[in-house]
C-alpha cells in the first residue's frame, strides 16, 4: 500500500528528470516484488502526473494521441523534452546578452 500510495504521490520538483523516473520505476519495481503488479498505464499516469507544467504540452500530446504509448516510449519522450528545455535554457542568456549590448541609434 505505501509503495502505491508514493507512486501517485510523487512529484518531480526540483529532481532531474532522470531522477523522477528512477523513482517511480522503483516503485513500480518494489510493488511488483511484493505481487502487486503495475499496468503500463498506471505506471505512465503515475509519471505524467508527477510532472509540473512546463511538462503540459508534452502531457497533452499524450494523452490525446490515438496510438498506446510504452512506458519506454514515454521515457524517451520525457528525457528528451528535459534535453531540449536545457538546451534552450543555456541559449536564452546569450540571446539576452546579445540585445542588451547593442548600441543605441
Amino acid at each position: 500500500m505505501f509503495y502505491r500510495r508514493a507512486l501517485h504521490s510523487q512529484r518531480k520538483v526540483d529532481m532531474s528528470m532522470k531522477e523522477f523516473l528512477l523513482k517511480i520505476k522503483s516503485y513500480c519495481d518494489n510493488l511488483a516484488s511484493c505481487g502487486g503488479a503495475i499496468s503500463a498505464h498506471e505506471n505512465i499516469t503515475a509519471m505524467l502526473n508527477g510532472l509540473s507544467f512546463e511538462y503540459e504540452p508534452i502531457v497533452s500530446i499524450i494523452l490525446a494521441s490515438q496510438h498506446a504509448y510504452t512506458v519506454q516510449g514515454v521515457t524517451a519522450m520525457l528525457l528528451d523534452v528535459e534535453a531540449r528545455q536545457q538546451v534552450i535554457l543555456a541559449e536564452t542568456p546569450n540571446s539576452a546578452n546579445l540585445v542588451s549590448q547593442q548600441p543605441a541609434q
